[in-house]
């Protein structure tokens, strides 16, 4: 199924689901198969067990019963034959609508039940260990929060840390939901910031900050009690920096508007000063996103920042140490400039020493600049590109992973570009012209760092991999990637850390693993059906 998208990644908008995207849910007569192939009732990797090696996955059949089954990890890593099967799925719960999310390495998980109600369960389903009702009414909910029918928000455990008369509580007591907000529609949420948006579009900010990120006047705050920073907010976003982060809010008249660490301008308002409430960057944006990026290839990292805006140009501000704001210059940018026009969507790549920008314009062509090592950006050579420059035209779908550039063209053929090591059969980049893999793709999708192919036949192939492994030696080794298909007749994928879930368009659903090391390349693991439930 072709995506149609606007790529914010670097964004936190503040209402959060349960589901992953789904890719392709198919229609089916059969209600057991089309509960099994909607994804919506799956949850993989709900919580991790450290110890045991084990991570636990979940599905809800059209009954409402909760299935429960593990995936279990090798002790030795990465070693083709030692990857175990998952082990059975087992009904541990009735009644059951949602799980929700807890994080890796929580030893308790959350469910909905079919009544609103909200359950605190151990991970281990320990039946000596009696679930706990936390909430009635519950409307949306995700890690230690949850919104009711009427709208209030509460919270719990670690987010009860900077919350008026909640400061002293014991570890039990932090178990316990306190309503903070009232008539909240969307969140975003951690242990130190904190923000909800209510239903008549104010801000509200709580926690902690150095640098004016609660936007509640101070530079450096401790902040108990939800405060009103801004009002007709439609969507709030963060930048996620390892140091200080940036804050945005795009309000209901397309004002875009921002406060926080300003080092190298990411607030947008001409200065480096420190931006303690939030100050009008832009006007007439229609889609918004930021990024931190590597400083030099160091662990810290910083803002940058790009507005489409409703005449479809966009617009940059923030970081630039490596041309990746497309103004022409490696210079920060403290106030925004327009690099592009006829934008239809953007994206930024900001892994590992790979601070590169991509843009789709209106009529299909695929632009890009930044820091070009690899020749991601197919223009003959490894140099910086400080302008947008044309890398191809009639792009339907692309994807960029560690130091390579995937693409699908109209013509459904999937050409990329980039560092070869393991993506394609050599060990040199291909700077220009892209090469071309496979032909008859659809779409691809990115799970951690292997990318995968759909085929217009219904088939699942592999034809991307970092471009090196860890293995046992503790060094860092190029291997080729087994491109051969992997399964026919799917409709989705998903999964994380190499574990990964493909469902087949007639219910069944298989796992397998590709961070194994078998005959001098990485590829998967024969894929293993799991039982699902006939309901």
């Amino acid at each position: 199924m072709k995506k149609k998208r606007i790529r914010i990644y670097s964004s936190l908008t503040a209402l959060t689901f349960l589901c992953a995207s789904a890719f392709c849910a198919c229609i089916n007569t059969d209600t057991s198969v089309a509960a099994k192939t909607d994804q919506s009732r799956f949850y993989f990797h709900g919580a991790e067990k450290a110890a045991a090696n084990k991570r636990t996955n979940f599905y809800i059949d059209t009954n409402n019963n909760l299935w429960a089954w593990d995936s279990v990890y090798p002790e030795t890593p990465y070693i083709y034959d030692a990857f175990l099967p998952p082990t059975e799925p087992e009904r541990i719960m009735k009644n059951i609508k949602e799980v929700v999310p807890t994080g890796m390495f929580n030893d308790l998980f959350y469910v909905l039940d079919t009544d609103n109600s909200l359950w605190e369960l151990p991970t281990d389903m320990n039946p000596s260990i009696p679930k706990k009702k936390l909430l009635d009414d519950v409307a949306v909910t995700n890690m230690e929060h949850a919104i009711t029918d009427n709208g209030d928000l509460y919270v719990w455990g670690d987010q009860t840390r900077y919350i008026s008369g909640m400061v002293g509580l014991t570890k039990e007591e932090m178990k316990t939901p306190r309503c903070i907000v009232k008539q909240a529609v969307h969140t975003d949420l951690d242990t130190s910031t904190s923000f909800a948006i209510d239903q008549d579009g104010y801000l509200w900010s709580w926690g902690e900050c150095q640098y004016g990120q609660l936007g509640q006047g101070e530079s450096y705050i401790r902040s108990s009690s939800p405060t009103i920073i801004a009002d007709h907010v439609a969507k709030f976003y963060r930048s996620h920096d390892r140091g200080e982060p940036t804050m945005y809010a795009l309000k209901t008249d397309g004002t875009l508007w921002a406060w926080g660490y300003n080092q190298y301008g990411a607030v947008g308002n001409g200065t480096t000063e420190t931006v303690s409430i939030p100050t009008k960057v832009l006007d007439h944006v229609k889609t918004f996103t930021c990024t931190a990026c590597p400083s030099n290839g160091a662990f810290d990292t910083y803002t940058n920042a790009f507005a489409l805006r409703e005449d479809d140009s966009l617009w940059a501000w923030g970081y630039n140490d490596e041309g990746n704001l497309g103004n022409g210059t490696t210079e920060s940018v403290l106030s925004p400039v327009k690099i592009l026009d006829d934008v239809a969507e953007i994206e930024t790549n900001v892994q590992m020493h790979t601070n590169l920008s991509f843009a789709i314009k209106k009529d299909g062509s695929l632009w890009g600049w930044g820091y070009n090592l690899y020749g991601q950006l197919c223009t003959g050579n490894t140099e910086p590109v400080l302008l947008p420059v044309k890398i191809t035209d009639d792009v339907k779908d692309y994807s960029s992973v560690y130091a390579t550039l995937y693409f699908v063209k109209q013509d459904n053929t999937l050409w990329g570009s980039g560092f070869n090591n393991s993506s394609f059969s050599n060990d040199q980049p291909e700077l220009t012209p892209p090469v071309l893999l496979q032909e008859n793709i659809d779409h691809i999708q990115i799970i951690d760092n292997t990318v995968f192919s759909f085929g217009t036949d219904g088939s699942l192939s592999i034809c991307g991999y970092n471009d090196v492994v860890q293995i046992n030696d503790g060094f860092d080794s190029p291997y080729e990637i087994d491109r051969r298909k992997i399964l026919d007749n799917f409709s989705w994928i998903d999964g994380e850390c190499g574990d990964i879930f493909a469902m087949t368009n007639d219910g069944k659903l298989m796992n397998f693993s590709i961070v194994a090391i078998y005959d001098g390349k990485v590829q998967p693991t024969e894929p293993a059906e799991i039982p699902l439930p006939l309901t």
